[in-house]
């Protein structure tokens, strides 16, 4: 790579890589398995509750029923929650999320963050917004908070070198940030 070129990744995003992305960020959050615990244990809890209240009635079929039906229902619960929320995002990609989402993105390693740019947007991540980095699923996740992620896919990288090239710039950035204070609000307006 010759000095004065940027390290940068392109790459198209499609409606389905969009979906997939964002299936990933959601099934593999905290949150996403917290609510699944959650609902596991309340069902457990539920059926647990029906198959004694039958018992109680005197129903030791319906009893056997529930007692039966528990561990089913537990573990499908996790299976048709990813697979409602993979039909929800799959709606949302259909209908569009916002313009110059989808098709040609390019990501550059700038010196004063990182630059994305696509058809409709130039967008600049200063380096002290980014808050975590994680490669899953063939893609970095570039977070910008809880729920707020670039993915950049491993196959935007023609090679390796150019892989590495991208993310020692990238990490050499973000190491340097640590050092500077990011920019008060009044460098910022103007």
């Amino acid at each position: 790579m010759c000095e004065h070129q940027v390290p940068s990744a392109e790459y198209e995003l499609t409606p389905e890589d969009w979906e997939e992305v964002n299936a990933v960020h959601l099934f593999e959050s905290p949150l996403y398995k917290e609510m699944t615990s959650r609902g596991r244990v309340i069902g457990g809890l539920l059926f647990a509750t029906l198959s004694a209240l039958t018992l109680l009635m005197g129903w030791t079929g319906g009893a056997i029923m529930f007692a039966l039906g528990i561990p089913i229902f537990i573990a499908s619960l996790g299976p048709m929650q990813r697979k409602a929320q993979r039909q929800s995002l799959k709606k949302l990609g259909e209908q569009g999320i916002s313009n110059g989402l989808f098709g040609h993105h390019r990501v550059e390693v700038r010196e004063e963050g990182l630059f994305h740019r696509t058809h409709a947007f130039d967008t600049l991540i200063r380096w002290h917004a980014i808050e975590d980095v994680q490669e899953r699923s063939g893609h970095f996740f570039v977070y910008t908070g809880p729920n707020a992620f670039l993915p950049i896919p491993v196959t935007a990288f023609p090679d390796s070198n150019s892989l590495r090239a991208f993310s020692d710039a990238f990490h050499e950035r973000m190491a340097a940030r640590t050092q500077l204070p990011p920019p008060s609000p009044a460098s910022r307006a103007g």
